[in-house]
């Protein structure tokens, strides 16, 4: 059974109703994210339990959680989101390449 004790409770709008629950032990992670990032990672979760126990595979449900592990990980480092909004900044100034130049300069072409 998972821990709830001690953990920060997480609030959760989505139309128009409001959630407050803990969030488990192993879901720590989620604290990455904002309030509606959490909606949308439960509301993916739960398509993807349906869709498991429709198919009898369990795989939707480990897929959505190991993406949203990952970019929590991604979130978790500031190295990684500085990069990541810098180059989102360059590239709204007209700066960077594009896809096929990138590909032409490392020889992928």
């Amino acid at each position: 059974m998972s821990d709830y004790s001690g953990r920060d409770p997480v609030l959760v709008s989505t139309n128009g109703q409001t959630s407050l629950f803990a969030l488990p032990q192993g879901f720590a992670w989620l604290n990455h994210f904002s309030a509606e990032e959490i909606a949308r990672f439960l509301s993916e979760l739960l398509t993807a339990l349906n869709q498991s126990q429709q198919s009898g595979d369990w795989v939707f449900v480990s897929d959505v959680i190991e993406a949203w592990k990952a970019t929590a990980n991604v979130k978790a480092d500031p190295g990684v989101v500085a990069g990541i909004e810098q180059g989102l900044s360059e590239l709204s100034a007209g700066q960077g390449v594009s896809g096929t130049e990138l590909r032409e300069e490392l020889g992928l072409l």
